[in-house]
């Protein structure tokens, strides 16, 4: 196998749920499962729909091309951040990283084998933005309206992922800057950032990759920090080819190389609620913090004032040295406001600059996009019945949406171990209801408002002891009331037992032999490869 980029070849069959040019008609395109979106998410429910034989489903993808957030983030150094075994599906492993941390082109490669080797390519509607979803109680089926004509489904899967929809600050005078501006999920490879002066906004995640790629290449950089990460060494392994090759021939190895380094990551996110182990951890961020920023008083500007794991701990080699280098400068409070050419930052200091990169993360929970736009049968969103906090039973069943089922929706996702984790978990579930209502005749699953309720009391109180909220930060885990609204607050295993199988008892029942209670016509189990 190798790790060269493997193009997208889309389907010319005009029939084919694959191809954009859809065949015109005034009646909209009907399936059993609409997907929105083609990232490694929506993937993954189409490998468990098809692995339960069910071959009637579309994945609804915005863009041209798969991989989600690895399609959208292209700017440089940008890579994963959790180990690159963790960052692959179960049902379809991948022996072909190139490192421990494999660079972001890697993991859409892998995206992009995975659609095409699995037939999941036929399945796409590329250039098909939801715009809106609205159920219709009378037909028992979602009416799904995007550029390239309206859908229906009796099931509606929203995999739009998690970190999809870039978060753009709203800062005086950033609309005015005459030079480029641009957000790290939309890189402008147009604009050549070498020998200029250049303000990154932000030191999350990205900044973390970006900062050390920017600093030898431009004259100036301007880092505009709100608050400073905790950041530990990043134990950087490559991977040779033999290893490689004996990986791809052993299947076996690689889930055991998975299973390893899931115990690894599962014992690190047990800091979320051990204070001995996050001051343990703290201890090593702040040996490699002075091992790496001599000057005191820049070491001291870098030093988080809160809980290790409060917010998302990070992990590189190369970003505290670059913000040590003569030609970066740090400043402090944020961006305050655009003046001209002129950044000015919370701190009161002032740089010209030829161009600003934003950093600063995506729209998230009741403010992501997704949330506006799909709606129950009286025409209210979920944003509307949301408000300020997001919850669903499982993290992907709210009452008043039948038969929708939300993909690392509230409290059902990872900020330590792998996401695709709760993907995979998720998917298997998803495709088990969709099984279970058509051999039972099931029209419309609505879960109870009851159970929902106990369920989001269960995770608040639980939520309530962890570093989410008690560790002193601000985070995107968290609504603007400091309650940890998207992450998972135990361990993985726990939310893969809750997901095991579908159950009905949680929900309301409309049974029936149109829409979704129709029988499907043939289970069709698809054995698969075990990598890709």
């Amino acid at each position: 196998m190798t790790s060269e980029a493997l193009p997208i070849q889309r389907p010319v069959d005009p029939a084919s749920p694959g191809t954009s040019d859809v065949p015109s008609g005034p009646s909209p395109r009907h399936s059993r499962v609409a997907v929105v979106g083609a990232g490694f998410t929506g993937l993954a429910v189409g490998l468990a729909l098809l692995r339960r034989g069910v071959h009637d489903f579309v994945l609804l993808e915005r863009a041209d091309d798969v991989g989600g957030v690895w399609r959208d983030n292209t700017y440089p150094g940008v890579g994963v951040d959790t180990p690159s075994p963790l960052y692959q599906l179960r049902a379809m492993t991948n022996p072909d990283w190139s490192d421990l941390y494999a660079p972001g082109h890697e993991v859409q490669d892998y995206a992009r084998r995975l659609a095409r080797s699995t037939g999941l390519l036929d399945h796409v509607r590329f250039d098909a933005d939801v715009l809106s979803a609205r159920w219709d109680a009378a037909d028992a089926r979602w009416r799904i309206a995007t550029p390239s004509g309206e859908f229906t489904a009796d099931v509606l899967v929203s995999a739009a992922g998690l970190v999809a929809d870039p978060k753009l600050p709203d800062v005086e005078g950033l609309a005015e800057f005459p030079g480029p501006v641009f957000h790290s999920a939309r890189w402008d490879h147009d604009t050549d950032l070498t020998g200029s002066r250049v303000a990154v906004v932000g030191t999350g995640a990205t900044a973390i990759q970006l900062v050390p790629e920017l600093q030898p290449r431009v004259t100036e950089l301007h880092v505009l920090q709100r608050t400073p990460a905790w950041i530990l060494p990043k134990p950087e392994r490559p991977v040779g080819e033999r290893t490689r090759r004996t990986l791809a021939a052993n299947p076996l190895l690689c889930r055991m190389q998975f299973d390893v380094i899931y115990v690894g990551a599962e014992l690190l996110a047990a800091t979320r609620r051990s204070r001995l182990l996050r001051e343990a951890l703290t201890r090593v961020g702040r040996r490699h913090l002075a091992a790496q920023t001599p000057d005191p008083q820049l070491r001291a500007r870098l030093t988080p004032d809160f809980d290790y794991a409060c917010k998302r701990p990070l992990v590189s080699n190369d970003y505290l040295p670059a913000m040590s280098a003569p030609n970066t400068t740090l400043h402090t409070g944020g961006l305050a406001r655009v003046e001209g050419r002129t950044v000015v930052s919370g701190d009161g200091s002032r740089a010209e600059v030829d161009a600003i990169v934003l950093t600063t993360g995506f729209e998230v929970g009741a403010t992501a996009p997704i949330a506006r736009r799909i709606h129950d049968a009286h025409g209210r969103s979920l944003h509307d019945h949301w408000g300020a906090y997001p919850r669903a039973y499982l993290g992907m069943s709210y009452p008043g949406f039948p038969n929708l089922f939300l993909m690392q929706g509230p409290n059902a996702t990872s900020g330590a171990s792998s996401t695709l984790l709760f993907s995979e978990a998720q998917a298997r579930y998803v495709a088990d209801a969709v099984c279970r209502m058509a051999a039972e005749g099931i029209r419309a699953l609505d879960v109870k408002p009851a159970v929902e309720e106990r369920w989001t009391r269960r995770i608040r109180r639980r939520s309530a002891r962890t570093v989410y909220e008690t560790g002193g930060c601000a985070s995107y885990y968290q609504n603007d009331e400091g309650v940890n609204v998207v992450m998972w607050p135990a361990n993985t295993a726990e939310y893969q037992l809750r997901t095991r199988r579908f159950r009905l008892s949680p929900f309301d029942v409309e049974r029936g032999r149109t829409g979704a209670g129709a029988r499907l016509p043939s289970l069709r189990p698809v054995r698969l490869a075990t990598t890709a």
